[in-house]
Order: structure tokens, then C-alpha cells, then sequence
């Protein structure tokens, strides 16, 4: 099973992740926080969740996998952490807040050059409009997998 909590938009849990959860709060504790058998266990969970993502992903160092509390929060750490004045980024007019307002910030503060993909009527991607978008310092392009307002998933 996969299962990724959409923050707002997933009100139910699975019940394998109510029992994770609840199972989790009779023997962990703070990952790193100690030597003591619950933080040791805790350290454990994440690192042997840490190696079967980089499997999947077929990432060759598992301190290259980070977790943080939310999609939000990740996207905030790459916008804000890789893309540099002047750079040129690529998203679509239907991003979510928190593309947007990191990207308008970087815009503003660091002359960051943004370019907008258009939506259909039925608001699909217009794919044909990234590769005339793409420059020289294009360093990014950003792009929703699946929209949490009309459901659409770009391809």
C-alpha cells in the first residue's frame, strides 16, 4: 500500500496507519535523542524507511533522503534553496500557494524570472507550451502531479 497524507484533503486514515501510529506510541521515541532503546528503535524505523525509499528510487546514498513535516515544507526548502537570482523557472498557472508565493517572493527579492504555462478549459496543461518557455537560465520547471482543486493529473 501506498498511502501519502494530503494534509487537508485527507480527513480518513487507512487502518494499517491508525495501528502504526498507535503501535509506534508503546515503543518509540525521539530519533537521535538518546541511546536508550526507544530513540535506538525510532533511529532504526527511519533509517530502514530511508533504505527502501532509496531503492524505489534508485538513489545511491540514503542520507540524500530527507523527511520533513509536510509537501509544503519540502517545497519551500528546494525553491528557496536551489533556484538563485536570476534564474529563470517554469510553472503552470494553476500551482498551489505554496509554489506560488515562494516563487513570487523569489521574483521579487532575487530577480528570478518566472514564465506561466496556460490551462485548458477543462484545466489540463497546455505541454506544448514548456519547451518554447525553455532559456538558457532555465533552472527549473515546476509542475503539480495532481491538482487538489479539479483532481487533474499532469501526465
Amino acid at each position: 500500500m501506498i498511502y501519502l497524507d494530503n494534509a487537508a484533503t485527507t480527513l480518513i486514515k487507512p487502518k494499517c496507519v491508525i495501528e502504526a501510529v498507535l503501535d509506534s506510541f508503546s515503543y518509540m521515541g525521539n530519533s537521535g535523542r538518546g541511546v536508550h532503546n526507544s530513540t535506538l528503535k525510532a533511529t532504526e524505523t527511519i533509517y530502514e524507511c530511508r533504505e527502501k525509499l532509496a531503492k524505489f528510487f534508485n538513489v545511491s546514498d540514503v542520507s540524500n533522503i530527507i523527511f520533513t513535516s509536510n509537501i509544503t515544507e519540502s517545497l519551500n526548502l528546494v525553491i528557496n534553496g536551489l533556484i538563485d537570482k536570476g534564474n529563470h523557472v517554469i510553472t503552470t498557472v494553476s500551482e498551489h500557494n505554496s509554489v506560488l508565493r515562494p516563487l513570487y517572493r523569489l521574483e521579487k527579492e532575487k530577480s528570478v524570472e518566472l514564465s506561466f504555462i496556460d490551462i485548458d478549459n477543462n484545466g489540463n496543461i497546455l505541454y506544448d507550451e514548456i519547451e518554447k518557455k525553455i532559456k538558457n537560465n532555465t533552472k527549473f520547471i515546476i509542475t503539480t502531479f495532481a491538482s487538489n482543486v479539479t483532481g487533474n493529473v499532469t501526465d
